[in-house]
């Protein structure tokens, strides 16, 4: 690399100028930290200056923790099904559910629940 040079009074005072309008220029495009400071900018601008490396902090995974008191149980406590309700009601509530069916109405808004027997009238004005 070569010497650097020694800058004059006369060679700071126009640096100074400009490196009031960079930094100007760079808010008012938002980029506030963007700005250098008077010998960063004159590193910048004589071709020495380095953009300074920032590191983010690693983040730690933590294990999450399983209450074990009996008053107040854990989701992770039910043994059944992961949304708590067992096996017999819920076969229940598909049995129940075979007997209906969804179909539009009959003027084009929301749909409806019908059940089989009625099936031909659905989606007609009676």
């Amino acid at each position: 690399m070569k010497k650097r040079k020694v800058l004059t009074e006369k060679r700071k005072i126009l640096l100074r100028v400009e490196h009031k309008a960079y930094n100007k220029r760079l808010r008012e495009r938002y980029l506030h930290s963007a700005q250098l400071t008077f010998d960063d900018y004159v590193d910048y601008i004589e071709g020495y200056y380095k953009v300074p490396i920032k590191t983010q902090p690693i983040k730690r995974y933590s294990i999450p923790k399983v209450r074990e008191t009996e008053e107040i149980p854990s989701l992770s406590a039910f043994k059944d099904s992961a949304t708590g309700v067992d096996w017999l009601n819920h076969k229940e509530k598909l049995e129940i559910s075979k007997q209906y069916t969804v179909v539009p109405a009959y003027n084009k808004g929301p749909y409806m629940v019908v059940p089989f027997d009625e099936l031909h009238t659905a989606g007609k004005k009676v």
